[in-house]
């Protein structure tokens, strides 16, 4: 349309492209025929379709869920609408005992596809029992599916996904956003039930909301940028079920999260929110989880909904909170200040760590803004496509920003933190990193000067500690087989694939046989950590040094989608554009060495990984053949591991079962 598309046509949409598709589909409710529906939502649907199709019921919301129930274990498609969110009060009992339960009760062997739409939530001037917001009673009610679409085209695609699911779902409409237009093409698909959307990005913090709440969120986000903060807005879209792993992998990356919603706070949804996080990202979070919610009254007269809704205002207060003391204005990510001491500050920038790495992720900062720091002090810990690596700072003073948030990944060059010079500090530390130095103090030069006296001195690599750290720390072991790899080569072939995903295959065949190797050791709690997936990272050379793709969940993709998520993903890495979630998270790595040219190799582990994979090069060597000497194509294979972990006897087992893969590869011909 050229004005746009409402929520409220996306809705009549969606219903009326789900009518014509499936004829089992009816819908039903209070006016939803002749007039349409309340709000408008079914509008012409019973001209189109007839009254068998979309038809108006008694005023009684227990009849028109029990009648809704009969149909659907009938074998129809029905959709429920109910007027408002608090008459659906009177239908509970049919929704949360037979309803919710009917699939479980016959043991799955009776689906029960069917939808209740509600209006739900403030914003309308609504009187008593007009402006609930009664989420949290549905997504406490097991068995129920509870979806709440934010955006005109997720309220499309969400119901008709709602239409198609053989479980009941609750459906809330954010009535205040049913005239809210969107450009949009329909018909349209958006993301599947359980996946949430990171409708802006940022570091500082992770704002959570869903349906009415999300236009405030994205408001607040946006004026919070203009005091330097940097907000992550993440939409949940469906409470039921929820996506963790991008709720968890945000707060990771910002180390804070604010949550917001209509509902009264006590027991609400963010109370779910606000524990999840804490029970997934303690280690990570640098500020309590905190909510902005209704208050825990009663809906009020429309004149005071305005103080009771969670507003703009209200939100910016909540993030202010989020942050250290006096940190509630910040630089600017453009280099401007917001405060009259900025000027005189110091900023770090992030330095070239060696290698050809060109961005750096941020694991944990060692302080916070307000705290003081010393010369050479331990200020972040990042981590590289090759090792973590700890920054010093090479300033003194007081930290007055923190210019990236935990999980962030920084480019080069990109400003790490500040610094407010103490009156008496000096002006270098003179501390070196590659790519940076702090001054001559010490004796040193910069990296690559020289002296007649001296000759040239070369700073270590930055990640040089790390690694003395890893061969101090960790109990490694390596052992080795040569393989011969003429059916591997036969198998690539055969196959039409390249080497490194049959290597890949032969490998996570050994971690199902042997999954103590898919592990960490967590040594502040004494405890050996078994991921349940294998997230399988895989060095690949590229024109900015060594970069390792994680392909996430690879021991669930089929041999075809393993190989092209391979080619993906390393494609990805050789122009620089490798998304945030596949360079780091890995729990085992596969490392290729064999292109370069080596026959093999004793790495170090991939902190904190607890094994890894060697594959040297293809080589022609003598080998035994049933009694008589041939020329055969052999690899040397070799296996890292942490001694913690497992022992020799586990370990040589999975050797043994990646060396049977490549002698004899998974779906190759005999």
């Amino acid at each position: 349309m050229a004005d746009g598309t409402t929520m409220a046509q996306a809705l009549n949409h969606a219903l009326r492209d789900a009518l014509d598709a499936d004829e089992r589909v009816v819908v039903l409710g209070e006016d939803v025929g002749r007039l349409g529906g309340v709000f408008r939502v079914t509008d012409g649907l019973t001209e189109t379709f007839g009254t068998r199709r979309c038809f108006d019921t008694p005023v009684s919301e227990a009849g028109i869920a029990g009648l809704a129930l009969g149909m659907a274990m009938g074998g129809f498609r029905p959709v429920v609408e109910m007027q408002f969110d608090a008459f659906a009060y009177p239908a509970f009992e049919q929704i949360a005992s037979h309803i919710a339960k009917m699939r479980n009760r016959t043991r799955g062997a009776l689906p029960l596809p069917l939808v209740v739409r509600i209006p739900y939530g403030g914003g309308i001037g609504g009187v008593e029992h007009h402006s609930d917001s009664s989420e949290a009673y549905y997504a406490h009610t097991a068995g129920l599916k509870v979806v709440t679409p934010a955006t005109a085209a997720d309220a499309y695609s969400l119901l008709r996904e709602a239409i198609d699911d053989p479980d009941p779902v609750v459906f809330l409409e954010p009535k205040r956003h049913y005239w809210t237009r969107e450009r949009l093409e329909l018909p349209v698909r958006t993301e599947p039930f359980g996946t949430a959307a990171i409708r802006r990005t940022g570091g500082d913090a992770t704002l959570v909301a869903y349906g009415p709440s999300l236009a405030v969120v994205l408001e607040a986000a946006e004026r919070a940028a203009g005091e330097g903060l940097e907000v992550e807005v993440l939409d949940l879209r469906t409470l039921v079920p929820l996506d963790d792993r991008t709720l968890t992998d945000s707060v990771r990356r910002t180390g804070r999260c604010l949550v917001v919603h209509e509902a009264q706070g006590f027991a609400g949804v963010g109370a779910e929110i606000a524990a999840r996080v804490q029970e997934r990202c303690f280690d990570a979070l640098r500020a309590p989880v905190l909510r902005v919610t209704g208050f825990d009254i009663p809906y009020p007269p429309p004149l005071l909904e305005g103080a009771h809704l969670p507003g703009v205002e209200r939100v910016l207060d909540g993030l202010r909170r989020l942050l250290p003391a006096g940190a509630g204005l910040r630089p600017a990510r453009d280099g401007s200040a917001h405060t009259e001491s900025a000027a005189a500050a110091r900023t770090f920038h992030l330095p070239d760590l060696g290698e050809g790495l060109t961005e750096a992720e941020v694991l944990e900062w060692k302080v916070a803004v307000g705290d003081v720091v010393e010369h050479d002090q331990v200020v972040v810990e990042v981590e590289t496509a090759k090792s973590v690596v700890t920054l010093p700072s090479p300033y003194a003073g007081t930290v007055s920003a923190l210019h990236h948030g935990t999980g962030e990944v920084v480019p080069v060059g990109a400003p790490l933190f500040t610094v407010a010079p103490e009156a008496d500090a000096g002006a270098d530390s003179g501390a070196v990193l590659t790519g940076y130095g702090t001054g001559a103090a010490k004796g040193w030069s910069r990296a690559g000067s020289s002296s007649a006296d001296t000759g040239t001195r070369v700073p270590l690599d930055a990640s040089a500690d790390k690694f003395v750290r890893g061969h101090r720390d960790t109990p490694s072991v390596t052992i080795w087989a040569d393989a011969d790899a003429t059916g591997l080569l036969a198998a690539r072939d055969v196959l039409g694939t390249g080497l490194l995903p049959l290597l890949a295959r032969a490998c996570l065949a050994g971690l199902a046989a042997f999954p103590e190797l898919n592990a960490r050791v967590d040594a502040e709690r004494g405890e050996i950590v078994r991921p349940p997936r294998v997230h399988l990272g895989i060095a690949a050379q590229t024109a900015h040094g060594l970069l390792v793709p994680v392909v996430r969940d690879a021991d669930r993709l089929s041999p075809d989608d393993l190989a092209a998520e391979l080619r993906r993903l390393t494609a990805l890495a050789r122009r620089g554009t490798l998304p945030v979630e596949h360079r780091t998270g890995g729990t085992f790595t596969l490392n290729n060495y064999g292109v370069l040219g080596v026959d093999g190799a004793t790495p170090i582990l991939n902190h904190p990984q607890a094994a890894m994979l060697g594959v040297g090069r293809v080589v022609e060597r003598p080998w035994a053949v049933d009694g008589r000497v041939e020329v055969r194509k052999v690899v040397h294979v070799s296996l890292t591991f942490d001694h913690r972990v497992c022992d020799g006897g586990t370990a040589a087992g999975f050797l043994r079962q990646v060396v049977d893969g490549i002698i004899t590869p998974e779906g190759a011909a005999p």
